[in-house]
Order: C-alpha cells, then structure tokens, then sequence
C-alpha cells in the first residue's frame, strides 16, 4: 500500500472544514477534483474515509488514523520549507572555509564568531594549507571561499578576488625586550639580534628577504628558521629574538601584551589580504553573509 502525502493533506483539510466544497476551496481546487483524489487514497487505503451526510462530512475511524499521521506530515513538510527559507537566507547550512596562518590569528576567527552569534544553526569547517592547494579546491568546489595573502597571484578565471585588509610586516619583539618601546626600529639595528623566521617557502619569508635586500643589509648569522606559528610566536615571547612578521597574524599577541611591534623604517611594504570565492556557481547566500562579516570586522 503506497499513500501519496499530498491526499493526506487534502484529507486534512477535510476534517478541518467538514466539508469537500469549503475544503475544495480552500486547497484551491474543484470539488469534483477533490472527491476524485479523495476516491483514489481510499482505494489505495482499501477502506472508506469520509462519511459524507446533511450536516457535512466527517471522518471515518480509519480517517481518524490517517489524520493523526497527516499533521505529523504537515509539521514535518512546514518545518522543510523553514530550513529550505534559512538556507536561502544564509541562516543556516554548511560553510567550508580555506584560510592561511595570518587569516587565522584573528580575522577568520572573529567573523566566526560574529557570524555564529547572528546564526547559530550553521556547521564550519577550517582548512589551512598551502595557497596553491587552497584555489584548487576553491576552484573544484571543495572550498566555499579562501581568506589569504593576495601574493603574486593574478586575476584566475572563475575566481573573484575582493582585498578586505591591508597588512604591514613590523619588527616584533617581546615586551621585555630593550627595543619594545621605540617606536620604529632600523634594519641595521637588529644586526646582532638572534632571528627566529619562517619556514623559506613562504611568501613572508620572500618579503623579508626582500626587506634585506632593498636596505643593503646582510642576511642573519644567529638565525632560527621554522614552519610552525606557534613555536615562531614561543620563541618570541619567552626568549630575546626577534622576526619581521605580520601585524595581521600577530594580533592577538600584541593586544594581549605579550609583544611589541615597533615600525620597521626604511623600505616597508604592505601587503593585501584576500577573500576569493567561486563565480560558477555564484556563491551561497552563508558565504555572501560571511563575507559580509569579514568585512565588518577588517574595517574594525
């Protein structure tokens, strides 16, 4: 036996009204139509279901049963198309979200949390990798946007580029440190400091190697290269070295007081940060909403 969900409606509105012709009405149909469908549920059932007489109609015990299923199914269907309505409205759904190390220190996390605060019903998911590896599955579809350095990356097809924030590398030391309260440090400065970078195959590391080259300054001799954030970010703060580093990703420290950044003089270049979303399909509306929170909190 296969019942169509849509008579179980029509069957309720039946029982509401207690009649075919207002329940006709109502559902916007011919009476004729409705009596029709009605004929065909109780085939399908094999039993009567309206009892139809001067006073109108009303169900029968098997009708009753059915009913009592019909407004489950209605709830149910009412509460598909409440989700159907969030998801288009960006209140809900899933966001895949491919980020670099400086995207995470505090923009991608205060959108986050900006973004949950508005619309609690959404699942997040955050990848970081390689900038390469990040536009391929923006381009495949596998990432719904990428916050990141704009890099020496051109326009790609199929990918929108929008810069939310402009970033400036600095010279950052603990707050213990003698150089932490000048207010901008020259390259020359740091000759005999201990230097902590980051890993050589990244674009930070390039530009410090270009900051080193346009001041005319020699390379570090007492220098500690690494991959990780997080032991670059230790070394700082519970040691005496320093690194040129962006003021994006050290933000949470210099907030908390666990650093000072002084402005590096001389040759000083800024950086853009990237948001990059897919053009085909356009983007959802969750990601055009977060995009929107990204922007709130870069201009903050």
């Amino acid at each position: 036996m296969v019942i169509d969900p849509r008579r179980l409606l029509e069957l309720r509105q039946i029982a509401q009204l207690g009649s075919l012709g207002r329940a006709a009405a109502a559902l916007g149909m011919s009476q004729p139509g409705l009596s029709k469908n009605l004929s065909i549920l109780e085939h399908s059932v094999g039993a009567r279901l309206v009892e139809r007489g001067r006073k109108g109609s009303r169900l029968t015990e098997i009708g009753e049963l059915l009913l009592r299923h019909s407004q489950g199914l209605d709830a149910l269907l009412q509460r598909a198309a409440a989700e159907v309505d969030e998801i288009k409205r960006g209140l809900s759904g899933s966001l895949t979200i491919g980020v670099s190390p400086v995207a995470t220190a505090s923009l991608v996390p205060r959108a986050i949390a900006a973004l949950l605060a508005e619309t609690p019903n959404v699942s997040i998911s955050i990848y970081e990798k390689a900038d390469d590896e990040l536009i391929r599955e923006l381009g495949s579809g596998e990432i719904d946007l990428v916050v990141s350095p704009a890099g020496m990356l051109g326009p790609m097809p199929g990918i929108r580029a929008e810069a939310i924030i402009r970033d400036r590398p600095a010279v950052i030391v603990r707050r213990a440190h003698p150089l932490s309260r000048k207010r901008t440090i020259r390259l020359r400065d740091l000759r005999s400091a201990q230097w902590v970078l980051p890993d050589p195959h990244t674009a930070m590391y390039r530009q410090i190697e270009a900051i080193f080259a346009a001041q005319g300054e020699p390379w570090p001799r007492t220098l500690v290269a690494t991959n990780s954030i997080t032991t670059l970010k230790s070394l700082i703060m519970w040691s005496g070295f320093v690194t040129i580093s962006s003021t994006v990703l050290m933000r949470p420290e210099i907030d908390a007081g666990y650093v000072a950044a002084p402005a590096l003089s001389g040759a000083n270049p800024s950086r853009e940060i990237v948001v990059r979303t897919g053009t085909n399909p356009s983007p959802s509306a969750l990601v055009t909403r977060f995009v929107d929170y990204l922007r709130d909190v870069a201009s903050s």
